[in-house]
Protein backbone atom coordinates (compact mmCIF):
# COMPACT_ATOMS: atom_id res chain seq x y z
CA UNK A 1 0.00 0.00 0.00
CA UNK A 2 1.10 3.38 -0.83
CA UNK A 3 1.20 6.25 1.69
CA UNK A 4 1.28 9.72 -0.47
CA UNK A 5 0.48 11.85 1.71
CA UNK A 6 2.48 10.33 4.84
CA UNK A 7 5.70 10.08 2.89
CA UNK A 8 5.42 13.68 0.76
CA UNK A 9 4.93 15.39 4.24
CA UNK A 10 8.45 14.06 6.28
CA UNK A 11 10.78 16.85 6.64
CA UNK A 12 13.61 15.83 4.51
CA UNK A 13 16.84 14.07 6.09
CA UNK A 14 20.23 15.19 5.80
CA UNK A 15 23.37 13.21 7.09
CA UNK A 16 25.33 15.83 9.36
CA UNK A 17 22.27 18.57 9.49
CA UNK A 18 20.33 19.54 12.77
CA UNK A 19 17.42 16.89 12.57
CA UNK A 20 13.78 17.98 11.72
CA UNK A 21 12.32 15.76 13.93
CA UNK A 22 13.03 12.62 16.52
CA UNK A 23 11.96 8.94 16.55
CA UNK A 24 8.25 9.73 18.72
CA UNK A 25 7.41 12.56 16.23
CA UNK A 26 7.69 10.52 13.59
CA UNK A 27 5.45 7.13 15.23
CA UNK A 28 2.90 9.67 16.46
CA UNK A 29 2.68 11.10 12.51
CA UNK A 30 2.66 7.34 11.42
CA UNK A 31 0.27 6.06 14.23
CA UNK A 32 -3.48 6.91 12.57
CA UNK A 33 -1.94 6.02 8.99
CA UNK A 34 -0.53 2.65 9.40
CA UNK A 35 -2.33 -0.34 11.22
CA UNK A 36 -0.98 -2.06 13.64
CA UNK A 37 1.29 -4.60 11.99
CA UNK A 38 2.83 -1.67 9.95
CA UNK A 39 3.77 -0.17 13.43
CA UNK A 40 5.19 -2.50 14.68
CA UNK A 41 7.72 -3.46 12.00
CA UNK A 42 8.20 0.67 12.07
CA UNK A 43 8.74 0.72 15.71
CA UNK A 44 11.06 -2.46 15.13
CA UNK A 45 13.29 -0.16 12.87
CA UNK A 46 13.29 3.19 15.09
CA UNK A 47 14.59 0.81 17.48
CA UNK A 48 17.21 -0.65 15.56
CA UNK A 49 15.55 -3.85 16.15
CA UNK A 50 15.86 -4.95 12.46
CA UNK A 51 16.72 -8.49 12.98
CA UNK A 52 12.93 -8.74 14.50
CA UNK A 53 11.69 -6.96 11.57
CA UNK A 54 9.63 -9.85 9.37
CA UNK A 55 8.70 -7.50 5.85
CA UNK A 56 10.84 -7.99 2.60
CA UNK A 57 12.50 -4.50 3.09
CA UNK A 58 13.72 -5.53 6.37
CA UNK A 59 15.14 -9.13 5.36
CA UNK A 60 16.77 -6.96 1.64
CA UNK A 61 18.19 -4.53 4.60
CA UNK A 62 19.64 -6.87 6.78
CA UNK A 63 20.94 -9.15 3.85
CA UNK A 64 22.98 -5.33 2.83
CA UNK A 65 23.74 -4.75 6.78
CA UNK A 66 25.03 -8.39 7.07
CA UNK A 67 27.31 -8.16 4.38
CA UNK A 68 28.39 -4.41 5.11
CA UNK A 69 29.48 -5.75 8.42
CA UNK A 70 31.19 -8.88 7.41
CA UNK A 71 33.31 -6.52 4.79
CA UNK A 72 34.44 -4.29 8.02
CA UNK A 73 35.51 -7.74 10.41
CA UNK A 74 37.17 -9.18 7.37
CA UNK A 75 38.87 -5.65 6.47
CA UNK A 76 39.72 -5.27 11.07
CA UNK A 77 40.71 -8.88 11.09
CA UNK A 78 43.57 -8.98 8.61
CA UNK A 79 44.74 -5.44 10.32
CA UNK A 80 45.44 -7.71 13.15
CA UNK A 81 46.14 -10.54 11.67
CA UNK A 82 43.23 -12.52 12.92
CA UNK A 83 41.02 -15.09 11.75
CA UNK A 84 37.96 -13.39 10.74
CA UNK A 85 35.90 -16.34 10.31
CA UNK A 86 34.37 -16.37 13.57
CA UNK A 87 32.60 -13.12 13.76
CA UNK A 88 31.00 -13.40 10.03
CA UNK A 89 27.63 -14.01 9.84
CA UNK A 90 25.53 -15.40 7.00
CA UNK A 91 23.68 -13.73 4.32
CA UNK A 92 22.17 -14.05 0.54
CA UNK A 93 23.29 -12.49 -1.99
CA UNK A 94 27.21 -10.65 -2.60
CA UNK A 95 27.24 -7.36 -3.87
CA UNK A 96 30.76 -6.56 -4.76
CA UNK A 97 30.00 -2.23 -4.66
CA UNK A 98 29.30 -2.80 -1.14
CA UNK A 99 32.86 -4.78 -0.38
CA UNK A 100 34.51 -2.26 -2.50
CA UNK A 101 32.74 0.32 -0.28
CA UNK A 102 34.47 -1.22 2.89
CA UNK A 103 37.70 -0.85 1.13
CA UNK A 104 37.04 2.50 -0.10
CA UNK A 105 36.06 3.86 3.48
CA UNK A 106 39.27 2.06 4.67
CA UNK A 107 41.46 4.55 2.69
CA UNK A 108 39.91 7.48 4.54
CA UNK A 109 42.43 9.58 6.90
CA UNK A 110 40.55 9.52 10.46
CA UNK A 111 38.09 6.89 12.07
CA UNK A 112 35.40 9.57 11.61
CA UNK A 113 35.61 10.18 8.13
CA UNK A 114 35.68 6.24 7.76
CA UNK A 115 32.28 6.03 9.81
CA UNK A 116 31.17 8.66 8.13
CA UNK A 117 32.03 7.35 4.27
CA UNK A 118 30.54 3.94 5.65
CA UNK A 119 26.94 5.58 6.75
CA UNK A 120 26.79 7.70 3.88
CA UNK A 121 27.04 4.70 2.04
CA UNK A 122 24.49 2.89 4.04
CA UNK A 123 22.09 6.02 3.20
CA UNK A 124 22.58 5.50 -0.33
CA UNK A 125 21.64 1.62 -0.19
CA UNK A 126 18.69 2.43 1.86
CA UNK A 127 17.34 5.11 -1.11
CA UNK A 128 18.22 2.34 -3.60
CA UNK A 129 16.04 -0.12 -1.69
CA UNK A 130 13.14 1.86 -2.05
CA UNK A 131 13.72 3.90 -4.99
CA UNK A 132 11.05 2.00 -7.30
CA UNK A 133 8.27 2.50 -4.03
CA UNK A 134 9.28 5.94 -2.70
CA UNK A 135 5.79 6.43 -1.39
CA UNK A 136 5.26 2.74 -0.13
CA UNK A 137 5.77 1.22 3.15
CA UNK A 138 9.07 0.43 2.56
CA UNK A 139 9.91 4.04 2.31
CA UNK A 140 8.85 4.77 5.65
CA UNK A 141 11.00 1.86 6.81
CA UNK A 142 13.92 2.99 5.16
CA UNK A 143 12.93 6.59 6.14
CA UNK A 144 13.43 5.58 10.13
CA UNK A 145 16.18 3.76 9.59
CA UNK A 146 17.63 7.34 8.28
CA UNK A 147 16.15 8.70 11.46
CA UNK A 148 18.49 6.84 13.78
CA UNK A 149 21.67 8.14 11.38
CA UNK A 150 20.50 10.93 11.20
CA UNK A 151 20.40 11.50 15.52
CA UNK A 152 23.70 9.53 15.48
CA UNK A 153 25.40 11.91 13.92
CA UNK A 154 23.62 15.11 15.09
CA UNK A 155 24.97 14.05 18.50
CA UNK A 156 28.39 13.62 17.34
CA UNK A 157 29.12 17.23 18.96
CA UNK A 158 32.60 18.39 20.24
CA UNK A 159 30.77 19.06 23.51
CA UNK A 160 29.45 15.59 23.55
CA UNK A 161 32.85 14.28 22.72
CA UNK A 162 34.78 16.10 25.17
CA UNK A 163 32.27 15.03 27.81
CA UNK A 164 32.36 11.30 26.85
CA UNK A 165 36.13 12.12 26.90
CA UNK A 166 36.17 13.06 30.84
CA UNK A 167 34.08 10.57 31.36
CA UNK A 168 36.65 7.51 29.96
CA UNK A 169 39.36 9.63 32.02
CA UNK A 170 37.44 9.20 35.00
CA UNK A 171 36.75 5.51 34.91
CA UNK A 172 40.30 5.05 34.11
CA UNK A 173 41.47 6.96 37.22
CA UNK A 174 38.91 5.05 39.20
CA UNK A 175 40.35 1.72 37.99
CA UNK A 176 43.98 2.89 38.86
CA UNK A 177 43.14 4.02 41.91
CA UNK A 178 43.10 0.90 44.77
CA UNK A 179 40.05 0.27 46.54
CA UNK A 180 39.00 0.90 50.05
CA UNK A 181 39.34 -2.48 50.59
CA UNK A 182 43.12 -3.13 49.84
CA UNK A 183 44.56 -0.25 51.82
Amino acid sequence: MNHYYLAASLPTLVLGDPVPLDADAFRAACANLLDDSEMAELTLMLEGRVGEATSDFAKAWRNVDTQLRNALARVRAGQRTIEARPYLREHEDFDVSLEKAVTDAQTRPDPLECELFLDRYRWQRLDNLVRETPFGFAALLAYALKLRLAVRWAALTDEAGGQRLAELIEELEQKGQPSTSET
